[in-house]
């Protein structure tokens, strides 16, 4: 078991690297998997205090590295996957709390706020921050920010929006990158319907905490923390799959992410104990099998 450290940070125990051992509740064959992948064996480090609340994470191309941002901490961190190391890419950048999400672009980083506001930090002056803001009316609470090149846009997802009461809906709203503003009406709506039709449960609760487009398939994989689901859907929410994540493995997930081969990171942050990084490789092994089977 290595010892992981931050750079410049008080409590230098950060990260411990886990091997994975199957247990009972691990191989659970009530929870299935998404092609390709295999939800009951993933590789886990454990995070330490900085990010307990880690609440977003983003694959940053090209350094094997994520960003990640944590609810009540105005600091921006960086996970390096390499070296297996922590440390602070902006400190300070922003006095607020509940920050939810966030993307990194080019020279900018997009962290989301619960309000449905979103702050660009440009990299090269971090001191220099813009706020764009949604305003929608009523109480709102947005937890997902993904980036969709196809869409040339962020595009913000609603947790629990006043505005979809009547809908029993979840909004999600584009926000251009070009023009640097929220498009007037939603992008998509998900109906819970949909994700209760495909799982076959009319009980599930879809309450979307993190969100990112999956580079190989260009499907959308959504996570919903309150439900325990990760949804599976078009770049325009039509919703194909649904599989129930178990509870022990991720017991709060907030954060989803991609490399470009198509590994996946799943983060939880630390409900009953610490906070976790779980990585689960694309096997094209096993995308075949399920294929085949098809």
């Amino acid at each position: 078991m290595r010892k992981l450290f931050q750079t410049g940070c008080p409590a230098p125990l950060w990260m411990l690297l886990v091997p994975v051992m199957l247990c009972s509740a691990c191989s659970d064959n009530s929870y299935s998997s998404p092609r390709g992948y295999d939800l009951h064996r993933p590789v886990v480090r454990e995070l330490g205090k900085s990010l307990n609340e880690i609440s977003g994470i983003f694959y940053v191309p090209g350094e094997d590295a994520l960003v990640a941002i944590a609810d009540s901490k105005d600091n921006i961190f960086r996970i390096d996957l390499r070296r297996e190391k922590l440390t602070d890419k902006v400190k300070d950048f922003y006095e607020q709390e509940d920050f939810e999400d966030i993307v990194q672009l080019d020279s900018s980083l997009f962290v989301l706020i619960s309000n449905g506001s979103i702050v660009e930090v440009p990299l090269q002056r971090p001191d220099s921050v813009n706020v764009f803001a949604l305003n929608p009316d009523g109480k709102n609470d947005f937890e997902s920010l993904y980036y969709d090149p196809v869409a040339k846009g962020l595009i913000m997802l609603c947790k629990e929006c006043d505005m979809d009461d009547a809908t029993n809906g979840r909004s999600a709203f584009r926000f251009d990158l070009e023009n640097r503003r929220f498009d007037s009406e939603p992008f998509y709506t998900i109906n819970d319907s949909e994700v209760m039709k495909v799982l076959k449960n009319d009980d599930v609760k879809f309450k979307p905490s993190a969100a990112a487009i999956h580079p190989l398939e260009g499907r959308l994989y959504i996570l919903a923390s309150a439900g325990q689901v990760l949804v599976i859907a078009d770049r325009r929410g039509n919703v194909a799959e649904v599989y129930r994540l178990n509870p022990d493995q991720h017991p709060q997930a907030e954060g989803i992410a991609f490399a470009p081969n198509g590994t996946m990171y799943i983060s939880n942050e630390g409900k009953y104990g610490s906070a976790t990084l779980k990585m689960y490789n694309y096997n094209k092994a096993l995308l075949r099998q399920t294929q085949t089977k098809k």
